[in-house]
């Protein structure tokens, strides 16, 4: 080979590397309350899963944050011991609601994929567990804040953040009203909505006395409560639509 062709070589070479160097993102974490083998209950859990791993493909860097749930669709508990990803239990998040909560953390890795998993045997009991309205803000509350704590603690400021359904409809909102003061702010938020069927955008249905739960939640009443429906009915999609990029 001439010096020529070296020249060539190396310049193709350079350019190459520019190109995926570029396309480069930065860190992309996906939330989500379903997720592959391990808590799939639809579409969404399969989804999240070929997608994250599909990306990771194309050389980004890729996380998905997901509950540990207590029982999986099975009914078993503990299940993460062992699996083959090897996930390891690594430490707590304290995250604040209307009271102080540990939650453990649980680290592995599937196809370059990092896999995070958030346990709490209470407030993540089961896959869309039948719970009252106090409740079930209370999960997405905790869930929505340990996300964004993990990130914080891991020091990992996404590019993207992929929120999927109502369930993660929460994560915008903390950020955008700046509950994690600048941390987010060159974050973009994307939220998928996998069904907006009136029935499937998590509707929540708070007792008279309890008003919004903002002593849950700690949001703006506004983002989750439309005040030109009849009732009282917070709603966690609105939540994201209303906060997501």
């Amino acid at each position: 080979m001439d010096a020529r062709s070296k020249v060539t070589l190396k310049s193709v070479t350079d350019a190459c590397a520019a190109v995926h160097q570029t396309n480069q993102l930065g860190p992309i974490v996906f939330c989500t309350p379903e997720l592959g083998r391990w808590s799939t209950a639809g579409g969404l859990g399969v989804m999240v899963d070929e997608l994250s791993v599909g990306l990771a493909k194309l050389g980004q860097e890729v996380i998905v944050i997901s509950p540990y749930y207590d029982r999986n669709r099975k009914g078993v508990t503990n299940y993460l011991t062992s699996d083959p990803a090897g996930f390891e239990y690594i430490d707590n998040l304290s995250v604040q609601a209307d009271a102080t909560f540990s939650i453990g953390v649980h680290e592995g890795s599937v196809s370059n994929v990092k896999l995070v998993f958030l346990h709490h045997a209470e407030i993540f009991p089961s896959v869309y567990p039948a719970l009252n309205a106090a409740n079930t803000v209370r999960m997405l509350t905790i869930f929505a804040k340990a996300c964004l704590e993990y990130c914080c603690k891991r020091q990992i400021i996404p590019s993207v953040c992929v929120t999927n359904d109502w369930f993660t409809g929460f994560i915008p909102g903390y950020a955008k009203t700046k509950q994690f003061g600048p941390t987010f702010d060159g974050t973009s938020f994307i939220h998928i909505c996998h069904n907006l069927q009136e029935s499937y955008e998590g509707r929540i249905y708070p007792e008279p006395r309890d008003g919004g739960l903002e002593f849950i939640h700690g949001l703006p009443r506004d983002i989750l409560i439309d005040q030109a429906w009849s009732g009282n009915v917070i709603n966690p999609s609105r939540c994201a639509i209303m906060m997501s990029d």
